[in-house]
C-alpha cells in the first residue's frame, strides 16, 4: 500500500489545491493521500475562513482520503515547527509512504543539498553565518550567502530562488524535519503554478487562497469565487455561510484580543510564545493606544517583528500559549495523536490499517482523550479551546456553544 502524505491549510481548497493532488498522486503512484491540515487557526496567525470540519469536508470532496488535524500548538508557528508538526504526524501514521510539497521550482536536489547544509549546521557553517550576522545583515541573508559560501557547487540563483520563495522555504523546512526524524517518507516536490501566496488577484483556474477569501469578505460568494474553487467546494462554503457558520477573519477576535493585551501583564506576554527581546514592552504600550486590531498590528510592526510573527502571537496569547508549555509539549514525538477530521468511504481499509501502524493514538471520537497519557491530553485542550473560541466569532448560535470538539460528528463523505 502506497500512501501519500500531504500538509495543507486549504483556507479555503481551490483549483491550485486540486492540481496540486492529482499531479503528486501521478508522481507518486499512491493508493491513498492523507492530508494534514491545520485546525480553526493557520500558520500566519490567521483565523481560518470556515473551521476545520467543513474544510475538511470539503478536501475529502474533492479527492482526499482521510484529513488529520494538526494540533495547534503546531499549526500556529514558524515555518520549521509547522514543518516538523506535519512530518511527525506523517511519520506517526506508520503508513505513510511519500509526502509531496509544492516549491517554486520543482526541483529536489537543490532543495535538499540546502536542507541538509541547514539541518546539521556544523562549524564551518556557523563560522561563515556569524561572519555575515557582524557585517549587519538580516539572518536570512546572512544565512542565504553562509550557504553559497559552504557550498560553492550550488548555483548563487539557486540558492536565492530556494530561500526567498515561500513555498521552498517551508519545502526545505520539510525535508529538514525529515532529516531530523530519520523519516523513511520519500520526498517529492511539484512546481507551484501561476498564482503565488498572497496574490491579490483572483482569475479563473487557478487563484491564491488570500485572494479568494478577500474576494468572499468584500463581495460575498461571486461568480469570480465559483470559477476558482471546485464546484463541492462552493456549494459546502455557500451552505456553510448561509447557516452562520462563517466566513471568519481575525477582526472578529479584534476586541478580545485587545482586551487580552490590556489586561495582561508585562510578564505574562513575556512568557508567551514567540515574544522575546523585550517585545512585551512594545505589545503593552501600544495595546493602550490601539483601537482595532489593525491599528495596533501596525503601530507595532517593524523590520524585525513582521506582520505575521505578530499575528501568531497574538494568536498564542489569545490560546494562552506559553513558551514553557510548548516547549514541555514539543519533545522528540512531536504532535502526540492523529485527530481524524474527515474521511471518504474509500478509505475504510485505510482507516482500519491506521489503527494498526499508528504510534500514537488515533481520536476517531473526542471522548477517547481520556483514556491518554496527560501531555496528550495538555495538547488536545489547546485544540478545544481554540474551537471554542473561534465558535463565538460565528452567528449560528447552535454553533457557539462550547465543546463542540466532543460533539461534532464526522461521517464519510
Amino acid at each position: 500500500m502506497k500512501v501519500l502524505g500531504i500538509i495543507a491549510e486549504y483556507n479555503p481548497f481551490h483549483y491550485g489545491h486540486l492540481l496540486h493532488m492529482k499531479q503528486s498522486l501521478k508522481l507518486s503512484k499512491a493508493d491513498y493521500i492523507i492530508a494534514v491540515m491545520s485546525g480553526q487557526f493557520t500558520q500566519r496567525g490567521e483565523a481560518a475562513i470556515v473551521d476545520k470540519w467543513i474544510r475538511a469536508r470539503a478536501a475529502v470532496a474533492c479527492g482526499i482520503d482521510l484529513v488529520l488535524e494538526l494540533p495547534a500548538v503546531y499549526a500556529v508557528q514558524t515555518a520549521e515547527l509547522f514543518a516538523r508538526g506535519g512530518i511527525q504526524l506523517l511519520n506517526h501514521t506508520g503508513l505513510t509512504t511519500h509526502v509531496c510539497f509544492g516549491s517554486e521550482t520543482g526541483e529536489l536536489d537543490p532543495l535538499q543539498s540546502i536542507a541538509d547544509i541547514l539541518t546539521d549546521e556544523d562549524e564551518k557553517f556557523r563560522k561563515l553565518l556569524r561572519k555575515y550576522l557582524a557585517q549587519g545583515l538580516s539572518f536570512p541573508s546572512a544565512r542565504q550567502k553562509a550557504v553559497e559560501d559552504y557550498n560553492p557547487g550550488l548555483q548563487e540563483a539557486e540558492i536565492h530562488a530556494a530561500m526567498s520563495k515561500s513555498n521552498s522555504i517551508l519545502a526545505i523546512e520539510y525535508l529538514k524535519a525529515l532529516n531530523k526524524s530519520n523519516s523513511s517518507i520519500i520526498p517529492l516536490t511539484i512546481p507551484r503554478i501561476r498564482a503565488s501566496y498572497g496574490s491579490t488577484r483572483i482569475r479563473k483556474g487557478i487563484a491564491s487562497a488570500s485572494s479568494i477569501r478577500k474576494e468572499i469578505f468584500q463581495n460575498g460568494l461571486t461568480q469570480r469565487v465559483k470559477e476558482a474553487v471546485p464546484l463541492p467546494v462552493y456549494q459546502i462554503l455557500s451552505d456553510s455561510i448561509a447557516n452562520g457558520m462563517g466566513p471568519i477573519d481575525n477582526t472578529a477576535f479584534g476586541d478580545f484580543i485587545l482586551g487580552i493585551l490590556r489586561r495582561s501583564s508585562l510578564s505574562e506576554i513575556a512568557s508567551w510564545m514567540d515574544v522575546t527581546e523585550g517585545l512585551e514592552n512594545r505589545i503593552k504600550e501600544q495595546a493602550q493606544s490601539a483601537c482595532s486590531l489593525d491599528e495596533f498590528l501596525s503601530l507595532v510592526k517593524t523590520r524585525r517583528y513582521v506582520h505575521t510573527r505578530l499575528q501568531r502571537i497574538l494568536i498564542h496569547g489569545l490560546l494562552n500559549l506559553t513558551t514553557e508549555s510548548f516547549h514541555e509539549l514539543n519533545d522528540i514525538t512531536g504532535p502526540k495523536y492523529l485527530r481524524i477530521l474527515a474521511f471518504s468511504n474509500k478509505a475504510m481499509p485505510l482507516m482500519k490499517r491506521l489503527q494498526e501502524t499508528a504510534q500514537v493514538p488515533v481520536l476517531t471520537k473526542a471522548a477517547h482523550i481520556n483514556r491518554c497519557s496527560l501531555p496528550v491530553q495538555r495538547m488536545f485542550a489547546y485544540d478545544c479551546l481554540a474551537t471554542d473560541l473561534y465558535s463565538l466569532a460565528l452567528t449560528n448560535p447552535e454553533i457557539r456553544r462550547g465543546g463542540r470538539d466532543f460533539t461534532q460528528r464526522i461521517f464519510p463523505v
